[in-house]
């Protein structure tokens, strides 16, 4: 990044983290939950199957690895202009705000953006420059277990009252404007109602805490070049605290919550255990990802991702444009006919061609389309 060789292991993780975005949103219609009715048993035996399994391997895990390399290249670009005499507060301050302009772009086409978040929060990662790595760490394990969550955990045990810290979701008819609405009347809707209920959603499931926890946690990571320059045994002993943690929170799903006869503190327990195991999964990816990647010197089969990843904003952003003209009422209209299984098969395809794009185009540019265009703005120079 500007002036020093790339870390490939970070492009190959960022394509990894957004190839299953890519599947997910296709699998959901991009935030369009309508299937169609099959007759065929085993058709909808399989799109269950299929449905079920993706949110396990990615639902959750993609996301949270898409927001710790946030974190890592922001300390990355910090750095480097660091080492180069540049102050980067400021710059950075407007880095995000030309973020959240390309995030609503995104909008138009994708009411679930999450550019826009990552950008105002963005902002608050800007203190971690003040911050030594212990206490780094200290914020980031508070925020990730979410002050929220712990509260309420710890309410239970205790036999106090609950606290319910969801806000409802406005009343809005998303789904008919995104089966038989215009292009017009879809972005009214994505710009009002639609983008206010990712928010409100992103808030009800803990993602403000837990992304800026991870941008954090990305910061502590780029310091201690723990990806690619320290002793492996950190990620072994990651690799076997993750598999420990995951086991403890699948006995709670199993059994500790299935024992709770109280509706209201399971349904706001749930969201906890939940939240706990997807994030220990991760870490899990991230370990053998990390693992393979050392041990075989950068030559394994997540290399594939590199530049796809390496274009990752561009990527993010195409995936939307792509997916909301093959399913939503005003495009194609695929949601009438595509169920998961159908609809995995398109998002597979849709991955390869934009892997593909991503290598051609990096064959004869530096950066994706996006990508030099947010570069160019953040170190416009002004005179």
């Amino acid at each position: 990044m500007l002036g020093k060789p790339r870390i490939l292991l970070i492009d190959a993780l960022r394509g990894i983290a957004i190839a299953g975005i890519l599947l997910l949103h296709h699998i959901e219609h991009f935030d369009f939950y309508l299937k169609p009715d099959y007759e065929l048993d085993w058709l909808v035996k399989t799109d269950k199957w299929v449905w079920n399994n993706l949110f396990k391997l990615v639902s959750g895990k993609a996301f949270a690895l898409f927001s710790l390399l946030f974190g890592v290249s922001f300390w990355i670009i910090h750095e480097n202009c660091a080492s180069r005499g540049e102050k980067y507060f400021l710059r950075h301050l407007w880095r995000m705000l030309l973020l959240a302009i390309i995030g609503c772009f995104h909008v138009v086409f994708f009411r679930g953006d999450i550019l826009i978040m990552y950008a105002f929060l963005g902002t608050l990662v800007l203190v971690s420059k003040y911050m030594n790595n212990r206490l780094l760490i200290t914020v980031s394990i508070v925020l990730l277990v979410n002050p929220l969550y712990f509260f309420n955990l710890f309410a239970y045990f205790l036999d106090w009252e609950l606290y319910d810290f969801r806000v409802p979701f406005p009343k809005a008819n998303i789904r008919d404007i995104l089966s038989t609405g215009s292009f017009g009347e879809v972005l009214q809707m994505n710009f009002t109602s639609g983008f206010k209920s990712t928010l409100i959603w992103s808030w009800n499931v803990g993602r403000f805490f837990t992304i800026l926890g991870l941008f954090y946690l990305g910061v502590v990571l780029a310091r201690t070049k723990l990806l690619v320059s320290t002793d492996l045994k950190f990620w072994y002993r990651l690799l076997a605290a993750s598999i420990f943690v995951i086991y403890t929170f699948n006995w709670a799903d199993t059994v500790w919550l299935k024992i709770i006869g109280d509706k209201e503190a399971l349904r706001l327990l749930r969201p906890m255990v939940d939240s706990y195991s997807k994030l220990s999964y991760m870490f899990m990816m991230l370990s053998l990802i990390v693992i393979l990647w050392r041990h075989n010197d950068g030559k394994v089969w997540v290399k594939k991702f590199t530049d796809f990843g390496r274009m990752g904003l561009t990527n993010y952003v195409l995936m939307s444009i792509i997916g909301s003209l093959l399913y939503y009422g005003w495009g194609l209209g695929l949601y009438k006919y595509c169920g998961s299984l159908y609809s995995i098969l398109i998002g597979i395809l849709c991955l390869l061609i934009q892997m593909l794009f991503s290598s051609w185009w990096l064959k004869k540019h530096d950066q994706g389309p996006l990508e030099s265009i947010w570069r160019k703005m953040t170190w416009l120079k002004i005179k």
